[in-house]
């Protein structure tokens, strides 16, 4: 994301949207990493639930629940986006669940 855009978005609370994320799920289904806000005195749980909670009824599929860490790992398609890129008083950023493979160390 070019560098206005993530400032806009920190600005107006929008949740940053990875492109990739964006293209991929508006074509079907992708695997993303949602990164969540922690308001005071909230439970990391909690933040999971509520997210959960108002993605009901998208088309959105639990992976994994990060039991401490602010973090969702979920599958989803175009109605679970529009619904995450409505969330930014929870959703502090969507990215592509990517596999990252190690770098080749070799002399």
């Amino acid at each position: 994301m070019p560098l206005a855009a993530c400032l806009l978005a920190a600005l107006v609370g929008l949740p940053q949207i990875d492109p990739q994320v964006k293209v991929d799920a508006l074509q079907g289904r992708t695997r993303v990493i949602v990164e969540l806000r922690i308001p005071d005195g909230t439970t990391i749980a909690a933040a999971q639930d509520d997210v959960m909670t108002r993605l009901a009824g998208t088309d959105f599929v639990l992976l994994r629940r990060f039991a401490t860490l602010p973090f969702l790992a979920l599958e989803i398609g175009p109605t679970a986006l529009a619904a995450l890129e409505a969330m930014g008083d929870a959703v502090s950023r969507v990215v592509a669940d990517t596999v990252a493979r190690p770098a080749d160390r070799s002399p």
